[in-house]
């Protein structure tokens, strides 16, 4: 399959250390990508500069065939809300607000049909089983929840062509492994490309690729 995103030499540079260096990779459409290592490995940085939400970092990034260096601010945004979902660690839900409440503002911010929104909104809650948590704030939220509502919000961007994980699965429990590896099936059979930065060793053994930094296995 064709490449649907590909770094070489992508080095990151923070307070003086160098995270990552001359990194060369390709992610392909319909396959899982592992990105594994130590902690300080600079795993998390390495998933925000290749969803192009960092760009402070050298070497040639190009997604679909074209350069990262010649996209606009413009054109990043439409990626963003078109074809690259970025689910984080830190996760960013509003914890002041209620989980349907985060989720339509992420459908909002999608520009997806508003005529559709309320129904995909409750889809994506059914998908992910938070919808019994729908009125209840994030903040009161147990982690494994938290990364359902997550899963949720990013499950919203109705045709991605690259997802990105990072740590979907931290502090959660078998059954949020299972969901999180039947939707790393779902986006593939779409023929999405999915980067996921994780410990977990099951989805690792779900991955096609594995990418190691600082000590991590590679493949």
């Amino acid at each position: 399959m064709a490449d649907l995103l590909t770094a070489t030499g992508l080095t990151i540079v923070r307070g003086g250390r160098a995270l990552v260096q001359n990194l060369d990779l390709s992610l392909t459409r319909g396959t899982v990508t592992a990105l594994t290592g130590p902690n300080g490995s600079g795993k998390s940085t390495t998933a925000w500069c290749l969803s192009l939400h960092d760009r402070d970092c050298t070497g040639e990034i190009t997604c679909e065939g074209v350069s990262a260096a010649d996209m606009t601010p413009r054109f990043v945004r439409a990626l963003h809300r078109r074809t690259i979902a970025l689910q984080p660690q830190h996760l960013l839900l509003e914890d002041s607000w209620s989980v349907a409440r985060n989720l339509r503002h992420a459908a909002w911010s999608l520009a997806l049909p508003w005529r559709r929104r309320s129904d995909l909104v409750s889809e994506v809650m059914a998908r992910t089983a938070v919808e019994g948590l729908a009125r209840r704030r994030v903040a009161s939220l147990s982690g494994g929840e938290r990364m359902r509502v997550a899963l949720a919000r990013t499950r919203l961007m109705r045709e991605p062509g690259l997802v990105v994980l990072d740590e979907p699965t931290a502090g959660g429990d078998e059954s949020l492994s299972a969901l999180v590896t039947g939707m790393l099936d779902e986006w593939v059979r779409s023929g999405a490309g999915v980067l996921v930065v994780t410990h977990d060793q099951r989805l690792v053994e779900r991955a096609e690729h594995v990418i190691g930094l600082g000590d991590g296995p590679a493949a």
